[in-house]
Parts: structure tokens; C-alpha cells; sequence
């Protein structure tokens, strides 16, 4: 939904107010971007954590404007309406604007819950490549493609089941059929990387104006980040998410400096500093993307203690958990056909990586189940 947050309307339900929710939130910018743009950063990133501490779902960010939220719409899936805001602290130290703010969001009572589901898919992370190394030239940053992958592994960790790193570039064939009931056997990856999603894509502009002497002397020159990426379900091939995101940032290095884009000096500095805010927005883009799949498991085997799934708590499975069966039988190699069933399956025991299953109802009881044979929760 979109969201107009004028502080005007605040003004106009402030007897209303007593039943709104206050969230506090933090944000940070690097105050090499200027000090209003710094601000502005900041002031979006605290607003960003507050909606989605109310249950949001966010795609982009209104703008801010000297402190007050200005006329431009949030594109939003949220459980609310943000009405005001107040900042309670703002700091400038170490190179950093950093704000503390409590937002007002008044609930929604005709929204829809946002998913609440434990289930966390494994996760592969395929390495950016650039894709114009050229230019990578200035800085000699060529292995930045390795380095910003790293870097967003670690903001992925606490919100994905990020299971496996490639050290090289890896895509699925969009030439395949994907049709749900014929398709080619894409749970090669999730077979070979013990993962469902993978996460690939490119930097595609690291470019910057060279310049002449003069202007390396005496400022800092602007350079481009852009990265393209795409998540996907190997399952399926469907894409959860495929987006652009691009940066600009003062270049604060020489012109002729090598500039080792692995250490922390290079994070610190204000192109870095953008880069990781970036990546930080990817993190929250690609966590928000797959916390409304639902649970799919391989049955591994059936024997006296019961069905053995390949999913366990690693992926958010919990012993309740019902699931029900899907029959595959291959037509070729690499191509099945899939049968829903309505027989139902509960989870009995939950371990790190695997779960015991038993029936939950007279059919389950009653029907075949062969190994290569899913199950699908139940939500």
C-alpha cells in the first residue's frame, strides 16, 4: 500500500493518538556525503526499521526533507500508518551522523497480518563478478566483486539460513521448462548445495570520471556502484526477488593509490561506507523476499521411527509442524511429474538438519511413500 505520512494528518488525529504504537529505531550515514544528505540517510534508514518493526513490508523510501517527512509516497506493505516521528538523539562522531528516533504508527486494522512463519530456507550466495572489469583500473579494486559478496554475507547471516558461499558465478538456465507439473529438475542445486534459494548477480557499474590533476588535487571524485541481482527458488525457478540497486560516493583515494578493498580501511572510507549501506538494504530486501515461502522437504526414507525430511531446525522446522505429500515420479532424467495429496504428515522430532515425520490422519496412514517423494507445509 502507500503510505502519505504528512505530519499535518498527525495533527488532525491527535485525539486519536492514544492508541497508536511508539517504535523506537536507530540509523547511521557516513558524514562524508555531506551533512544533509548524511541526515537524510540516516533519518530513512531509522524510519525504514521502525515501519518494519510494526510489520512492514518495504520497497521503497519517502524522502526527508530539513527533518520533516515531505509530500512523496512510501510504496509499502505495512500493519500501519506512520503519523509522526520525534528524534530523540543525534551524534556526530568518527566520521558517522548517527540518530535515535521514536515513531508514531497508528495500526491498521484492515491489513493483513505480514508473514510470521519460522521457515528459513537454505540459502547459496554466488560471487559478483564485475562485469566491466576495466573499470576496476582506478583503485585497482578487481577484487571488490569478492569482497562486497563477503561483506553482504555477513549482513545476511542473522536474517537467512545462508548455507554455502560459491567462489565462483553460478545462474540457472531460464531456457528450461519451469511448468509446476513438468519441469526440469532444478533441485540440482538444492541436491548439490543442501540449499533452496540462490542469490547471484553482477556489478555492473563501478565507473567514475577521470578527471584531470587538478581536480584529483583539490576534491573528492564521484564513483558509481550499481548491482543487479536475483534470487531465486531452484525449486521452481520462480524469482522472489530481481532489482537494481546503485550508489554514488565520493572517491577519497588517490588516483594512483592500489586500494585493498578487503581491509577496513577501505569499508570505513565514504565510498565503502555507501557500498556496505547498500548492501545492508539488499540484506533486508532478500530476508523480507523469502519469509513467505512455504517449507518444502525431500523425504529421505521410511522406516519404524518414521519419515526422515531433509529439513530441521537450521531451516526453522519445529516438532507440530504439519506438512502434507507430494508424489514425484521421473518421466526422464531430470524431469518428473508431481501429484498433490491431502494426506497429512506431523513432525515428531526436529534435528540441526533432518526431522522424523509421523501420519497425522487415516490416509496418511495409508498411503505409499517412496524416497524422492516431498512434503510441502501446512500453513
Amino acid at each position: 500500500m502507500s503510505i502519505k505520512a504528512l505530519l499535518p494528518s498527525f495533527f488532525l488525529l491527535l485525539p486519536l493518538a492514544a492508541h497508536a504504537d511508539w517504535y523506537q529505531a536507530e540509523g547511521s550515514a557516513p558524514l562524508s556525503l555531506g551533512a544533509e544528505t548524511a541526515r537524510q540517510q540516516a533519518l530513512e534508514q531509522a524510519l525504514t526499521d521502525a515501519l518494519l518493526q510494526a510489520g512492514a513490508s518495504l520497497t521503497t523510501v519517502q524522502s526527508v526533507t530539513n527533518g520533516a517527512l515531505s509530500g512523496q509516497q512510501i510504496d509499502i506493505a505495512a500493519q500501519g500508518e506512520l503519523m509522526d516521528y520525534v528524534i530523540l538523539d543525534e551524534q556526530h562522531s568518527q566520521g558517522q551522523l548517527r540518530l535515535t528516533l521514536r515513531a508514531d504508527i497508528w495500526p491498521d486494522g484492515d491489513v493483513q497480518p505480514q508473514c510470521a512463519g519460522r521457515y528459513r530456507p537454505g540459502l547459496t550466495l554466488s560471487r559478483f563478478p564485475l562485469l566491466h572489469p576495466e573499470q576496476g583500473q582506478i583503485g585497482q579494486i578487481f577484487e571488490l566483486g569478492v569482497a562486497v559478496t563477503a561483506r553482504l554475507a555477513q549482513h545476511l547471516t542473522p536474517g537467512v539460513n545462508l548455507m554455502t558461499q560459491l567462489p565462483h558465478q553460478l545462474t540457472t538456465d531460464y531456457q528450461l521448462p519451469r511448468s509446476p507439473g513438468l519441469r526440469q529438475g532444478s533441485d540440482v542445486l538444492a541436491q548439490q548445495q543442501q540449499s533452496r534459494l540462490l542469490l547471484s548477480g553482477v556489478i555492473d557499474d563501478i565507473s567514475m570520471d577521470k578527471g584531470n590533476w587538478v581536480k584529483w588535487r583539490f576534491t573528492d571524485m564521484p564513483r558509481q556502484f550499481g548491482l543487479s541481482i536475483t534470487l531465486e527458488d531452484s525449486l521452481t525457478g520462480e524469482h522472489l526477488l530481481q532489482q537494481h540497486y546503485q550508489t554514488t560516493s565520493p572517491w577519497s583515494f588517490s588516483k594512483h593509490a592500489r586500494v585493498k578493498v578487503h581491509e577496513q580501511s577501505f569499508w570505513q572510507s565514504a565510498y565503502g561506507q555507501s557500498v556496505d549501506q547498500l548492501l545492508l538494504r539488499i540484506a533486508r530486501d532478500v530476508t523480507n523476499a523469502q519469509s513467505c515461502m512455504k517449507a518444502i522437504g525431500h523425504i529421505l526414507q521410511q522406516s519404524e521411527e518414521g519419515i526422515l525430511m531433509d529439513l530441521g531446525r537450521q531451516a526453522g522446522i519445529q516438532p507440530g509442524d504439519r506438512f502434507t505429500l507430494v508424489h514425484r515420479r521421473q518421466l526422464q532424467p531430470g524431469y518428473y511429474s508431481e501429484t498433490s495429496s491431502k494426506a497429512q504428515f506431523v513432525v515428531q522430532q526436529s534435528h540441526t538438519d533432518y526431522s522424523l515425520l509421523a501420519p497425522a490422519d487415516s490416509e496418511a496412514r495409508q498411503i505409499n511413500i517412496t524416497p524422492g517423494d516431498m512434503l510441502t507445509s501446512v500453513k
